[in-house]
């Protein structure tokens, strides 16, 4: 056996991509692919370097993702965002010009399309961020106008120890990123464990793995459908007495694979048996890697997939409503009004949602028990019921059952006769 020349090893290293090089097998796509595939059952894909843009691509062409993130939970931020009020110390609705902007952020955004987008970005990528238009003249201090950013397109300019963030920049928008700075822009985030990032921790990063099962899913269904899947075994009908020749095999297999056979109709010279498969094993696979790929994007959401996948049953449909409410839509609005009111420096005042007027959530047979037993009035009644009052006065009498009285029991009555 020979000695093996320098310049052999180091064609050898470049024949299969620096394989023996330690080094360079950092940036190695070859054996990234390979380790990929020979460890798929040992390791998930590394999803850390997934960049903001490719989250936004997911929301964009994946149907599962946009849907659980617009139509279930972006949506329903919408809705209840009719339920926010300003209130005072003493819990009394107040008017105020922060109010006021909420209703009507910008010319191309009401108040509920406004909270429905902020919801978007922040379910994507993590993070939101809200541009105020700040007022001059009288109005200095207000903000007239509020723009939601696009959060993959903003650049957080890090600062020094004493101030962390020093501005924003808007990469699609250079004229625009010297208005930016953390007085004028509301930022909004889910906490995030690495030090190096000020960005906030997507759920997507979480379930991206399932996400991108669910894609390779769709792909393989689609190459079936185009190029027809095996979904039937066709063999040689056995005898009476079970058993199949070899000359029957052979004759059958040369019969289905003689050249023009493709999608062939026709007549077979022996009877066959067709064996339905329903569809291949891969498929039926990846079929389930799909529906865990919609359990890991709803479990990360904090939403339960029956929810997502819309039950039939009336019932079943509104307790999956309230439930997202409750799981994942109140928490999101609870989060931006309490960013909303620091934003806006409000003193001795809030937003918050009432929750007591959204019908979803109200439970009337159990508060009306609730307020017989506190003995309220009929007019109380009618208000939680969403009744006009009466204007009479038993109406604003506490209703008390007969038998019932009130003060201490040893006390002799003044209308009892003495013995």
């Amino acid at each position: 056996m020979g000695w093996i020349k320098n310049s052999e090893i180091e064609a050898l290293r470049k024949e299969i991509k620096g394989f023996y090089d330690g080094v360079r097998n950092v940036d190695n796509e070859y054996l990234r692919q390979v380790m990929e595939f020979s460890n798929a059952r040992l390791q998930l894909v590394d999803f850390s370097e997934v960049n903001r843009d490719e989250l936004v691509r997911y929301y964009k062409r994946n149907g599962i993702v946009r849907g659980i993130i617009d139509t279930t939970i972006a949506s329903a931020v919408g809705e209840l965002s009719d339920y926010i009020e300003l209130v005072d110390k003493d819990n009394t609705v107040v008017n105020h010009w922060s109010m006021d902007v909420l209703n009507k952020p910008n010319d191309l955004y009401n108040r509920r399309k406004f909270l429905k987008a902020w919801a978007i970005n922040r379910l994507i990528t993590g993070d939101a961020f809200v541009y105020g238009l700040e007022g001059v003249g009288l109005n200095k201090g207000q903000f007239k106008e509020l723009f939601l950013i696009p959060s993959h397109e903003v650049e957080i300019l890090v600062g020094d120890i004493l101030k962390p963030i020093r501005g924003y920049k808007l990469n699609s928008n250079a004229s625009f990123d010297a208005k930016m700075t953390p007085q004028n822009t509301m930022f909004s985030r889910d906490y995030n464990p690495t030090s190096k990032s000020y960005y906030g921790l997507s759920k997507l990063y979480s379930a991206a793995y399932m996400v991108q099962l669910l894609e390779k899913a769709d792909k393989r269904q689609n190459t079936s459908l185009d190029n027809g899947g095996v979904n039937a075994l066709i063999t040689p009908k056995a005898d009476a007495t079970g058993t199949v020749t070899v000359m029957q095999r052979d004759q059958i297999r040369e019969e289905l694979n003689r050249k023009g056979r493709s999608n062939y109709n026709g007549f077979l010279p022996d009877p066959v048996d067709i064996h339905k498969l329903g569809d291949t094993p891969v498929d039926l696979g990846l079929l389930e890697a799909s529906h865990y790929a919609i359990n890991a994007l709803c479990f990360a959401y904090g939403i339960s997939v029956d929810t997502f996948l819309a039950q039939s049953k009336y019932e079943n449909a509104k307790e999956a409503k309230k439930q997202i409410y409750e799981m994942a839509a109140i928490p999101l609005i609870n989060e931006f009004l309490e960013d909303y009111t620091s934003f806006c420096n409000l003193k001795d005042m809030k937003f918050i949602l009432n929750t007591d007027k959204i019908e979803l959530l109200r439970n009337p047979k159990e508060q009306l028990e609730i307020m017989t037993a506190a003995y309220c009035t009929l007019n109380q009644k009618l208000e939680y019921l969403g009744y006009e009052r009466i204007e009479e006065p038993y109406a604003d009498k506490p209703i008390i059952p007969m038998g019932v009285s009130f003060g201490d029991p040893n006390q002799y009555d003044i209308n009892e006769t003495e013995i």
